[in-house]
């Protein structure tokens, strides 16, 4: 459910023993590779940028990017140091930091809801904090700032994976066109990125063979063949949500997670007097509702959080942002297509219930004119609906009239599917196959 996690150790100078663990740099700009003693883990830090004092022959670094080697596994963990802003950003894939491969997905047996994996999220990163800095660090200090939801789907075979892929990418491509964002479309995958989030569509086994296969050849954590997993890949479709920064916080906003730090806001009447009574923290109440937040593992005061613009990433956002995630990729989700008779029962049993209202006004609104219906709801199972509006087959009014019936119907574009039933948005089949890593 979660992979590619970013998040920033703010502060490091409050931390003597880590800023000397992930500094480490000499005066003449050799590495001290650091070994951590409990897990054989090793800090590589080979990329230092740096200011060169010739009358002294002093180098002061500035920043810095390397990697700490997971021992276990063929992966490893990147991160940039930037010195003079004292903050150091970490990029990982949790599922491949801890299996090898996101194959395996971070998710837990018993529960895949929102609250379980939030749960799970903030204990992953307590423990990488414990484990990897040498200090006691305050979590207030450790800030979100890129979180990737995803979801593998199963179908029967790889053949059967590529068609839905083929279908969802002359399709659902409206949703990405609406948004006027930047799309791209490739023989395995589909994607669009907006200014705030991207989403992708991808064939997990064309993936995995370009990349986690090669490396699993030379160390294989996950307790399965490589062949068994290229094998199991061809039957995935994974879909990716990355929401960055700007999308955390226009959700926090959208949904006024706000409002608990700044309750005196809530309403126009509170928010006249509160004016009155301290206009200095009234306008930095504003101020703070207006500005992107920084978002924290620890819990935050009222006036921390007005005070420095850092809140709780807390269960609520983080629902949040789950939320999307399913709405997403519901919207990519393609339904058996119905023959004529179907749409004909559908049409049948609709003005069954016209002629039970005793309301004319009803009647009229529940009125089906079924040549139309069947013709239209034809139509659309093999043309997308904003070609069919651009056709002029109908005028404007007609169109979008119909179109409203067909909703009422439960027909759409989306329905496309022939010759296999539409696949779940389940953890049932993964649990046949990665079950046994997730019980403990």
């Amino acid at each position: 459910m979660i992979d590619t996690l970013n998040f920033r150790l703010n502060n490091v100078t409050k931390y003597p023993l880590t800023r000397t663990q992930y500094e480490a740099t000499t005066s003449t700009g050799e590495t001290h590779v650091v070994v951590d003693e409990n897990t054989g883990e090793v800090a590589d830090n080979r990329k230092i940028r740096a200011i060169l004092h010739h009358d002294s022959d002093s180098l002061i670094p500035l920043s810095k990017r390397s990697t700490i080697y997971i021992k276990s596994s063929h992966y490893s963990v990147s991160y940039f140091y930037n010195i003079t802003q004292d903050f150091i950003d970490f990029n990982l894939s949790i599922p491949k930091y801890l299996y090898g491969t996101n194959i395996i997905q971070f998710v837990k047996y018993f529960s895949q809801d929102c609250n379980t994996t939030y749960d799970a999220l903030v204990d992953f990163v307590k423990s990488f904090v414990h484990k990897h800095f040498i200090d006691v660090i305050d979590m207030k200090d450790i800030e979100l700032t890129r979180l990737d939801l995803c979801y593998n789907q199963f179908f029967n075979s790889k053949f059967d994976a590529m068609k839905y892929l083929l279908e969802q990418k002359e399709l659902l491509t409206k949703h990405a066109r609406s948004t006027k964002n930047d799309y791209r479309n490739y023989d395995s995958s589909f994607m669009y990125i907006t200014k705030r989030y991207s989403f992708k569509v991808y064939h997990k086994g064309t993936e995995f063979f370009k990349n986690d296969r090669k490396e699993l050849i030379k160390k294989n954590p996950t307790g399965h063949g490589v062949d068994e997993l290229k094998e199991i890949s061809d039957k995935i479709l994974r879909y990716e949500v990355t929401f960055r920064k700007a999308q955390i916080n226009y959700l926090f906003e959208q949904k006024e997670c706000h409002l608990p730090y700044v309750k005196f806001l809530q309403n126009e009447s509170a928010r006249k007097s509160f004016r009155l009574l301290n206009r200095d923290l009234y306008d930095r109440s504003i101020e703070f509702c207006e500005q992107g937040k920084h978002f924290v593992f620890a819990p935050i005061s009222q006036d921390e959080a007005i005070r420095t613009q850092t809140v709780s990433f807390d269960r609520i956002i983080f629902a949040h942002m789950f939320n999307f995630f399913w709405d997403t990729v519901k919207k990519y989700q393609l339904k058996q297509r119905l023959s004529v008779y179907d749409v004909v029962k559908k049409v049948d049993d609709l003005n069954k219930k016209r002629d039970q209202a005793t309301s004319k006004a009803l009647r009229a609104k529940l009125s089906y004119n079924k040549p139309m219906i069947v013709a239209l709801a034809t139509l659309t199972q093999y043309e997308s609906i904003d070609a069919l509006r651009k056709s002029g087959l109908f005028s404007k009014p007609t169109f979008y009239r119909y179109q409203k019936k067909l909703k009422d119907l439960g027909i759409d574009s989306e329905a496309r599917l022939t010759d296999m039933p539409p696949p779940t948005l389940d953890y049932v089949d993964y649990k046949y196959y990665f079950g046994r890593h997730h019980i403990k």
